[in-house]
């Protein structure tokens, strides 16, 4: 693997009974703060697993900056920090005991946890409440535990499994920050997530799965530049001129998708040449309010990659 790589795969074949979950998967995550996509049975949850050493591949390599968690397992789970998507609590501890138990848990001595425990909280923001029981937390507080009792140990590796599940709009921002706090820090985040207007926001990389296969990988810049001759147009006119003109851009452009308002058409156009050719089929009531570039959201760049499904 390469030097800048901190953790990937080769070849990896993982099985289910007959389901098989990767697919020969090689990958390769770089440092910085990297979003894992894949709709539902992808095998981004199984991968997680593999880097942590939970799962036996039939073959292939797991490298996590060099080791192979099978061969590793301590030094490797000594350098993770996993918060996982699913209720993992103990709810009748108070917030402190259950970071320091965990730091502990990783290999952190008993003083050193207890301080270290009272750091992190304070840096998820739940100082003030520290004391109470976890069984009193909201959603969005477990949520914060969670993440901070994967930085218990305070590794160069996390593993983030749907960070802001359950949390309402405030809270999932409260946590995006956090993370690329973190980032900033210059730790190593792998970020699963289904919420693609949230991986856009704080990932420079992702690692998109469909079918426990690689289906592409690349800086967000990259995937969202836009396909080239793609345009995003819109024009403002009384409804039949608008219809009219979006048949004459049909008759002789792909219109990827439009949209008409009362007086308003916003479309996708590929296959323009600049502007004037928009410009061109306009009738004398119409109003071209603006011609730019396409640039895709990744939600939109992700559905292309994996086909549409």
């Amino acid at each position: 693997m390469k030097g800048d790589v901190e953790i990937g795969t080769e070849g990896l074949l993982v099985r289910y009974g007959p389901t098989i979950a990767l697919d020969k998967l090689t990958v390769n995550i770089p440092p910085g703060i990297v979003g894992l996509l894949g709709p539902n049975g992808a095998g981004k949850s199984t991968l997680i697993k593999a880097l942590l050493g939970l799962v036996d591949p039939e073959r292939g390599s797991v490298r996590v900056r060099g080791l192979d968690p099978r061969e590793d397992f301590v030094r490797v789970r000594d350098m993770i920090g996993y918060m996982p998507e699913h209720d993992c609590l103990i709810n009748e501890l108070n917030a402190v005991r259950l970071v320091s138990y965990m730091g502990q848990v990783s290999g952190v001595k008993s003083g050193s946890a207890i301080q270290r425990a009272h750091e992190v909280l304070d840096f998820v923001n739940l100082g003030e409440e520290r004391y109470r029981q976890i069984s009193s937390f909201s959603t969005g507080m477990k949520q914060r535990v969670k993440l901070a009792q994967a930085l218990a140990h305070d590794p160069p590796l996390l593993l983030l499994d749907e960070p802001t599940n359950g949390m309402d709009p405030a809270g999932r921002e409260e946590m995006l920050s956090l993370i690329t706090d973190i980032g900033r820090a210059g730790k190593t985040v792998l970020l699963s997530s289904h919420v693609l207007d949230e991986v856009q926001v704080v990932c420079r990389h992702v690692t998109i799965l469909h079918h426990g296969r690689l289906r592409g990988e690349g800086s967000v810049e990259e995937l969202t530049t836009g396909k080239e001759g793609r345009y995003r147009v819109e024009a403002r006119g009384s409804s039949p001129e608008l219809r009219a003109f979006l048949e004459r851009l049909e008759s002789r452009f792909d219109v990827v998708s439009s949209q008409i308002f009362a007086d308003r058409l916003e479309i996708v156009v590929d296959g323009l040449d600049g502007g004037g050719d928009v410009l061109g089929l306009a009738g004398p009531g119409l109003q071209i309010r603006s011609i730019r570039r396409g640039r895709p959201g990744l939600e939109e760049a992700f559905v292309e990659t994996i086909g549409g499904g």
